[in-house]
């Protein structure tokens, strides 16, 4: 399951990179500059980037606890904690 959420995070980031491309030729168009509409496009950007950041974090977190390997938990995992 935590490999479905890498990957939406994984493209949520690429989404926001494109997002962030999108407003920068919004902003470098030498005929008319878009400055307003570029911003509300990188705000936009930035929500996306931080949800795609977060589902990366929840993954990796899930792998970590779910790892049957005590050297591998590194001390952060207890058996309250229940991701999935």
């Amino acid at each position: 399951m935590y490999w479905i959420r890498e990957i939406a995070g994984w493209l949520l980031i690429v989404v926001a990179l494109l997002l962030i491309r999108t407003a920068a030729t919004f902003v470098t168009d030498i005929d008319s500059p878009r400055i307003v509409e570029a911003g509300v496009v990188v705000f936009a950007a930035v929500s996306v980037l931080k949800a795609g950041t977060l589902l990366i974090r929840i993954s990796t977190a899930a792998r970590i606890c779910r790892s049957n390997q005590p050297s591998d938990r590194i001390g952060v995992c207890t058996d309250s904690i229940i991701i999935g």
